[in-house]
């Protein structure tokens, strides 16, 4: 804060002297004195028993000037009320019928008290701040990396870790590997989308689950193992904690899928499905509750975007390759399987 030095009474005497026998203009007194002219303005025109009135009618008077710097200076210290009742009554108005807080009513209303001078008022209970309610003061929410850095990462995650997936899964060599998301609803709506997509052939499901409690994530899993008989090896997912419940891990367990989580923050190591939510984002914009979205709504968006013909793919589409896949599956399954009535 730059400092300050307040007018002398000799500083006061040649400013009256200046300005009413010399008729030196203002600007000129504050160059001769070394202050700025806003100081020397400010002097002249409200340090006088009159302000309200012009200073031709009643003029500058170096005497009561001095007396009322010290006055107000005095008053200051004491810490009394100085806003007149009108200024009172605008500030409680504010308060009372627009709900304003103290900053707005400082910088948003003319000729009021200044924030410190509010606050201190505040402090010794004006009635016209006697309904005023402090504002809660926000504090800052802590980000969750720093959450995450400050908990132990559990010894099921760590057994599981996508770093331990085979070499085969990762180049997409074999079918019935897994990834799997979940799209939420707007905040405070628990539906959510369970969304399983298929490595190599890129083939979608799309369960609806009313939450992500335990019960109703084994409930869909469950689904989708029927949907999908024999044709889940492994799966891949977020450490999200609708995925790496002990419910949920030991149901998979029981199922012999191994199940691979991915390291935190780090969306780009289950890229794939990432990608396959924003096309569901297409047909189920942000915001979008699923609680009043219908299954059958569901289905038809899955078989859209499985339809896709993809690049990666070669331009054809990922059920084309998944009905190339089980049929390929199913031959291979009549060739194993033994004729009857042959030794």
């Amino acid at each position: 804060m730059r400092a300050y030095t307040r007018l002398t009474t000799q500083e006061r005497y040649y400013i009256y002297l200046w300005y009413y026998e010399q008729k030196v203009s203002l600007r000129q007194i504050a160059i001769r004195l070394g202050r700025t002219p806003r100081t020397v303005y400010n002097e002249v025109k409200y340090n006088r028993r009159r302000p309200d009135v012009s200073i031709d009618k009643i003029p500058y008077d170096l005497e009561y000037a001095d007396w009322a710097a010290a006055e107000r200076r005095s008053a200051k210290k004491r810490g009394l009320i100085q806003a007149k009742p009108a200024t009172l009554t605008r500030v409680r108005k504010a308060v009372e019928d627009k709900h304003w807080s103290i900053p707005m009513i400082a910088h948003g209303m003319k000729d009021t008290p200044c924030e410190t001078t509010l606050y201190r008022y505040l402090k010794r209970e004006i009635p016209a701040l006697r309904s005023y309610v402090k504002q809660k003061r926000r504090t800052p929410k802590t980000p969750l990396s720093e959450v995450m850095k400050s908990n132990r990462e559990s010894d099921y995650v760590k057994e599981h870790s996508i770093d331990k997936r085979p070499e085969a899964i990762n180049r997409r060599l074999n079918y019935g590997h897994w990834e799997m998301d979940c799209i939420d609803s707007p905040k405070g709506v628990a539906a959510s989308l369970l969304v399983l997509a298929e490595r190599k052939t890129r083939y979608t499901e799309m369960i609806k689950i009313t939450n992500k409690h335990s019960d109703q994530l084994v409930k869909a899993l469950k689904q989708f193992l029927n949907r999908q008989k024999g044709n889940v090896m492994s799966i891949t997912t977020d450490r999200g904690h609708e995925f790496t419940n002990f419910d949920v891990a030991s149901f998979l367990k029981g199922q012999n899928i191994d199940v691979y989580y991915t390291h935190a923050y780090s969306p780009s190591e289950k890229g794939m499905i990432e990608r396959i939510n924003r096309d569901i984002r297409a047909y189920f914009p942000k915001k979008t509750s699923f609680a009043s979205v219908t299954p059958a709504q569901i289905d038809a968006a899955r078989d859209h975007i499985n339809h896709y013909p993809r690049r990666v793919l070669r331009w054809t589409s990922a059920l084309r390759n998944y009905q190339t896949w089980m049929s390929n599956k199913e031959r291979r399954g009549m060739r194993q399987k033994p004729i009857h009535g042959l030794a």
